[in-house]
């Protein structure tokens, strides 16, 4: 090594020849890595990139990410993710280290300073990864669909004369539950007399009231009692969005379980509003397929690891769902109809995103949105913490925003007449100046030092609360323009395809060949579904085997 380093700055060995084109100098590190391999020098790099922070630093991504690592181990109340290392983040920092110093964990010192071995203890415990394109710290699994009234269960009610696949996983699950007398039922779908007869025999053995109907009381006790290879899921579900409540619908789609796949399966009625959106239709389709059909469930408890497909499909017609499709909202005005929203109910072809099907797909099934919510409700859904994002600003301006927020609550706008009597699109106009000229839509560690401010001036009072109370208070509860720009930056987004859907290939190749860390469907999406295979699968063979979602 030393004659090689001596050679390397010889001006005789270096010198160019007359008349010779010279090659590139080759870059140090490259040197290194050709000289001694990748793993010494990347060791060698890593034990340089050493952080020591502290109470002070910041406004930065590195103290981000040490925010949302604390929130993850320190044991005390969450830190607001500012990528500014102020008193609450030292405060969790000896928290922190009170911990590993309890846990006799050499080299720790009680002083709120993240560098060394507290630094390492960190990213051990709490390591930040890189989902759907950005840099997070996984908390838990996720909960991406949440029955409205779980009590209710997944399932809707059936009794004599209906006909459908939930009759037919009722049929099986008879069959299958050891608690009938008579001959095996004939899965054809049609609840009729036989299948009457051997439900009410099963409610009388499983001490519910044996009245023949399959209600949510009926269909707990089946659901443990019996095998089924297909079902149908049906629930109502809720949600809180860019500061409007009770945004849900009832979602509902068929099941199928073959030897190698697991196949969902949900029925659209499309109701055409417009002319020539046929071909857009058919695109749709085909989207829904590509881009949620690249799952696998894994058995981890197999030493084989045998797995099922996780196969996606919307198909023409059934009762499921109706949407309603047109090619621009007829309410916008002509220059503005490239803004045409889509939603479950309806969609919009003009709407040129990839995602926009695939994400009212996800509704669906009943998976909820992952863009501008609630801290609360963002990290129970994803199982995330929130996104850095971008942490820069001056202080002083974060305090002086949050104080013009406050001046202008309650709203204060003068409305000529007539006033809608609600939702009126004018209610408003000056808190969104405000917000928007300030922070724009711009989620992430800056907005959230905004918050923090207006709570220390307000009594520990919510901004995004109060805003949403202002609103309120004007009949504005459902979407707007206005609320949506005053609220936006203070709630949580990631870009995923039931977040701001930016992971979304533009075209070919669905989740399949999208960039590293950049997949439109994550596990927890997925989730819902393994869930129910597993399910199934040890009802089948008696084995609580884990199975866990993986890409294909």
């Amino acid at each position: 090594m030393a004659d090689r380093a001596r050679r390397a700055h010889d001006s005789r060995a270096t010198a160019p020849v007359a008349g010779r084109k010279q090659p590139a100098p080759e870059h140090e590190l490259a040197r290194l890595q050709r000289q001694v391999g990748n793993r010494v020098v990347s060791d060698f790099v890593n034990g340089l990139a050493v952080q020591r922070l502290k109470e002070g630093d910041g406004p930065s991504h590195d103290v981000g990410v040490i925010q949302q690592q604390l929130n993850l181990v320190s044991g005390v109340a969450r830190l607001a993710i500012t990528g500014r290392f102020d008193a609450a983040t030292t405060a969790a920092a000896k928290a922190f280290q009170r911990k590993l110093i309890a846990e006799a964990v050499a080299g720790v010192v009680e002083d709120g300073i993240v560098v060394g071995v507290t630094h390492a203890q960190l990213k051990t415990r709490a390591p930040s990864v890189t989902i759907s394109g950005t840099d997070t710290v996984v908390v838990g699994p996720g909960n991406t669909q949440v029955p409205m009234s779980p009590a209710l269960g997944t399932h809707k009610k059936v009794l004599a004369g209906a006909k459908g696949v939930a009759v037919k996983e009722l049929q099986e699950r008879l069959n299958n539950s050891g608690a009938t007398t008579g001959k095996k039922l004939v899965i054809d779908g049609i609840f009729g007399g036989l299948t009457d007869a051997a439900l009410k025999e099963f409610q009388t053995s499983a001490k519910v009231t044996a009245n023949g109907i399959a209600d949510p009381g009926t269909w707990a006790k089946l659901e443990t009692a019996g095998a089924a290879s297909q079902g149908h899921v049906e629930f109502d579900w809720r949600e809180e969005v860019e500061g409007v409540k009770n945004v849900g619908l009832r979602a509902a789609y068929d099941w199928k379980l073959s030897k190698t796949a697991l196949a969902i399966s949900v029925g659209i009625t499309f109701n055409k509003k417009h002319g020539g959106v046929e071909a857009k239709i058919g695109q749709w389709l085909s989207d829904i397929k590509e881009i949620w059909s690249t799952f696998k469930a894994v058995n981890h408890s197999d030493p084989k690891k045998k797995s099922m497909n996780l196969d996606f499909k919307a198909v023409r017609g059934g009762s499921d769902h109706a949407v309603d499709v047109f090619r621009f909202d007829t309410a916008l005005p002509k220059k503005q109809r490239g803004d045409s929203r889509s939603n479950s109910g309806t969609w919009y072809t003009i709407d040129p995103r990839r995602s926009m099907a695939p994400h009212e797909f996800g509704h669906l099934i009943g998976l909820a949105d992952e863009y501008n919510r609630t801290e609360d409700h963002y990290v129970t859904t994803t199982g995330e913490e929130p996104d850095v994002g971008d942490p820069a600003g001056v202080a002083a301006d974060g305090t002086k925003l949050a104080t013009n927020i406050k001046a202008n609550l309650p709203l204060s706008d003068v409305l000529a007449a007539p006033i809608a009597a609600a939702d009126d699109k004018r209610w408003g106009a000056k808190l969104a100046g405000v917000v928007n000229g300030g922070l724009g839509e711009k989620q992430g560690g800056f907005s959230r030092f905004v918050a923090q401010e207006y709570a220390k001036a307000n009594a520990g009072a919510s901004v995004y609360d109060d805003i949403q109370a202002a609103f309120n208070a004007k009949a504005v509860t459902g979407f707007q323009d206005n609320f949506r720009l005053a609220v936006t930056p203070f709630l949580y987004s990631n870009k995923s395809l039931m977040g701001t859907m930016e992971t979304t290939p533009a075209k070919g190749g669905g989740g399949l060949k999208a960039a590293d860390h950049e997949h439109p469907i994550e596990p927890r999406h997925v989730q819902p579904y393994v869930n129910l295979l597993a399910k199934e699968w040890t009802l089948q063979t008696g084995a609580a085997d884990v199975w866990k979602p993986e890409r294909r």
